[in-house]
C-alpha cells in the first residue's frame, strides 16, 4: 500500500517525546504512528498478520473457504462445545 504524508499538530512536549520513543525503538514517528493506530484498532475484530510471521504463513495456508473474517468468539466457542460433545 502507497504511503501519504500526514501533518499532524501536537503540543511539543508530545512530539518530543514521541520522537524520544521512535529513537529508543530504531523506528521513525511514522511508524510509531502506524504502529500505535495499529494497537488501537487491534480490538475491531480484523487481523493483520504480519507479512513473513508463522500465524501469516499457516493462515494463508488455509482455503479461502475456510477462512474466518468477521466472526463471533462465544458463537464459535458454542458451536465447538456442542460439536465435540454431541449438543
Amino acid at each position: 500500500m502507497a504511503k501519504k504524508t500526514l501533518n499532524l499538530t501536537v503540543e511539543e512536549p508530545i512530539k518530543e517525546r514521541a520522537k524520544y520513543i521512535a529513537k529508543k525503538r530504531g523506528i521513525s514517528v511514522s511508524k510509531l504512528f502506524e504502529e500505535a493506530i495499529l494497537r488501537e484498532d487491534e480490538g475491531s475484530g480484523e487481523f493483520e498478520f504480519k507479512p513473513g510471521s508463522a500465524a501469516y504463513r499457516i493462515y494463508h495456508l488455509l482455503p479461502e473457504s475456510e477462512k474466518v473474517i468477521e466472526y463471533d468468539y462465544k458463537k464459535l466457542k458454542e458451536e465447538a462445545l456442542r460439536e465435540k460433545y454431541d449438543l
